[in-house]
């Protein structure tokens, strides 16, 4: 099961108050589409009662802020007290807030219906927003910490972010958002150390495939930062890293991280020993072709030494000939000369005999569009 799909899968089972594996036949089905129907659960969930919200929310602003918070410590509880808090309005949630004891809050948060909570998260002061997510934190509610991200202002985001140590709650905290698109926000607002914290937090608690599958939702110079913090950690983890990527068909992740590496991380993670194995590049090049990522793939062939471009080359031209085909007919040109242009000298026949059988017609446009370029010259003269 993809990772995100686990991720998404155990929100619903919260929701649901279901046991997570009671929801495994939904694996496969499209994420979105899961985001959305637990959306809606929620919300009808939500408004099942949210008249006796309402009511409530409007008595109790006729009692004091003192009375109200003792009142939902002692009799209403945390479930109750976050829908009355949504209806509230948020300057007067905040001074009921600032009332109520630290844990019980806590407990509040986590039973906030995101959809009718917004402007309340949005308001509320950062201080509160810290002191509350210290307790959530440690209560290990990911998930509830996850759907602050979206709603909280920025400088509560920094406030909340500066004092999180643990990597591996920043990890499921970053795998559990709501919106990946603040993924860049999270990340970028995490200091060097808390950066390398969670890269330690994925070798230690088995966290690559949640790291790998968020390096998709990164922009390109967060994604070159954090590959090359991967690569200094050296062949050990590359190699797992690899082996992760493999079994959960992330290659494409992987390769997108190599890609905004510098050049001499980029040297260093694809020549590791690793991806000489044949079963690694076999299935390297096959989730390739089925994702049709061969510009990341081809954009670092040319930095294999020959010994890592054999194996590479092996595959291409014996078990999984229709790649190479498929390549020349979707790859860019430049790409693709990069590629030709690095093949050595005795690697050309096998090259040219499977071009010959699986793509002699995008070779010959290929050629026309490229016909006098110099990586292409010795290739052209054995396929004569």
């Amino acid at each position: 099961m993809h990772i995100e799909t686990q991720a998404e899968l155990l929100k619903l089972s919260r929701l649901l108050e279901s046991e997570e594996n009671n929801l495994a036949f939904l694996d496969g089905q499209d994420l979105g589409a899961l985001a959305a129907f637990r959306g809606a659960v929620s919300g009808f969930f939500y408004e099942q009662h949210q008249d006796s919200y309402q009511r409530l929310a409007g008595i109790s602003k006729l009692v004091p802020t003192g009375a109200s918070a003792k009142l939902a410590t002692t009799v209403l509880g945390s479930v109750l007290a976050a829908g009355i808090a949504s209806e509230l309005p948020p300057e007067r949630a905040i001074k009921l807030a600032d009332k109520l004891p630290e844990e019980f809050l806590a407990k509040l948060c986590i039973h906030l219906e995101p959809t009718y909570s917004r402007d309340l998260l949005a308001a509320m002061p950062d201080k509160i927003v810290a002191s509350v997510a210290k307790t959530l934190l440690a209560m290990g509610e990911h998930i509830t910490l996850a759907r602050f991200v979206a709603v909280i202002q920025t400088s509560a985001l920094k406030a909340v972010t500066s004092s999180i140590e643990d990597g591996e709650a920043m990890v499921k905290i970053a795998l559990y958002l709501e919106d990946k698109s603040k993924l860049d926000t999270l990340l970028a607002l995490l200091s060097e150390t808390q950066q390398r914290a969670t890269l330690k937090a994925a070798t230690d608690h088995e966290l690559w495939p949640a790291v790998l599958s968020l390096n998709g939702h990164l922009n390109t110079e967060l994604r070159g930062q954090m590959g090359n913090l991967v690569a200094e950690q050296g062949e050990t983890v590359i190699s797992h890293i690899i082996e992760v990527a493999s079994e959960q068909r992330l290659w494409t992740n992987l390769l997108q991280a190599v890609n905004a590496m510098d050049n001499q991380h980029q040297q260093m993670v694809v020549n590791v020993p690793k991806l000489r194995e044949a079963d690694i590049m076999e299935s390297l090049i096959a989730t390739v072709a089925s994702e049709n990522s061969w510009d990341e793939l081809l954009t670092l062939l040319p930095l294999l030494d020959q010994e890592h471009l054999t194996p590479a080359v092996d595959v291409l031209t014996g078990s999984q000939p229709e790649a190479l085909g498929q390549a020349l007919g979707q790859a860019h040109d430049s790409k693709l000369l990069g590629l030709f242009g690095h093949l050595p000298e005795a690697e050309l026949p096998r090259v040219a005999k499977v071009l010959k059988s699986q793509a002699a017609e995008n070779w010959q446009a290929f050629v026309a569009r490229n016909g006098d370029a110099h990586e292409i010259e010795a290739l052209k003269a054995q396929m004569a």
